[in-house]
């Protein structure tokens, strides 16, 4: 498997890389109407506060627009760009200074004092809702490139780029499962107010483990609150927490001691699972990896 995996990996990036730049360009239509926010002409200087948006617009290759970014975007090539303070409460001044012309958000992360602030300066704020699902995902492909480059260009752009994104996850899924008819089984458990929580039903994060060639036990789920007895009764092949206290909470639980692979349970941040651009492929690898490490020892 590990040639055939790493040449999947490389191929499927050189493919990706390549078709999303070629996605763009060509004749915007404008004004382009948002919620209750109305862009006159493309714009060319933005400020990403979401780290998801930001992997977004980068994988559609809108990054060279970014003029100012939040200190969580912390992707690899995107550091370069100056931070003007933090998602939640960004400096109004540090953003006008760029000479933003549009500011990318999470719906519910920005404070109303500096969304107060940034708004006195008459910078419009894009505001979108976190995708759960994958068509979900297409649309905020699709509602972020109309913003940045038009209602038809754009829009076509971004379901584009999302599409080649997808397919380029599947091609390495196909890679991986189809070395062995033997299916593994895994799951992702993280904690939330002191409840534990998994991926369940139609989410990113679902389809993240599936891309993996393996079962998420909790697939089928109609809750995202995890029972311990169903855990152990899943017993699956592989566990990936989303931190240490997760894991220390795991190993607290009784019914649990027998669970094998909590014995090598692996840590990938959600921040990083949930990530919906190209920081998904690097996920994705790196959770293959950690699955198999014998197939890609040099």
């Amino acid at each position: 498997m590990q040639r055939k995996l790493l040449s999947a990996l490389l191929a499927v990036m050189i493919i990706l890389s390549s078709a999303l730049f070629s996605s763009c360009g060509g004749e915007s239509d404008y004004p382009v109407s948002f919620d209750e926010v109305t862009i006159q002409q493309e714009p060319e200087r933005i400020v990403v506060l979401s780290k998801n948006l930001a992997d977004i617009i980068s994988t559609m290759g809108y990054d060279v627009k970014m003029v100012g970014r939040s200190d969580e975007v912390t992707q690899k090539g995107l550091q370069v760009v100056p931070s003007v303070g933090s998602a939640q409460s960004p400096s109004a001044a540090s953003i006008d200074e760029v000479k933003a012309e549009v500011v990318f958000s999470d719906a519910q992360g920005l404070d109303p004092s500096a969304e107060k602030a940034i708004k006195a300066k008459k910078i419009p704020i894009i505001k979108l809702d976190t995708a759960a699902t994958p068509k979900q995902v297409r649309g905020i492909y699709k509602r972020t490139a109309r913003i940045l480059e038009g209602n038809v260009t754009g829009k076509k752009a971004g379901a584009e780029s999302y599409d080649k994104l997808s397919e380029t996850l599947k091609s390495v899924r196909d890679a991986a499962v189809s070395e062995s008819d033997i299916i593994k089984t895994i799951a992702y458990l993280y904690m939330e107010d002191g409840v534990l929580k998994t991926f369940n039903q139609n989410t990113w994060g679902s389809t993240m483990l599936g891309l993996t060639g393996a079962t998420n036990v909790f697939k089928s789920a109609d809750t995202d609150v995890v029972d311990i007895k169903a855990l152990a009764l899943s017993n699956p092949d592989f566990i990936f927490c989303a931190d240490k206290e997760t894991q220390a909470y795991l190993s607290s639980q009784k019914d649990l001691k027998k669970l094998s692979a909590l014995k090598t349970s692996f840590i990938l941040p959600y921040d990083e699972i949930t990530m919906q651009g190209n920081t998904a492929l690097s996920v994705l690898e790196d959770m293959l990896k950690k699955m198999y490490p014998e197939e890609f020892s040099s």
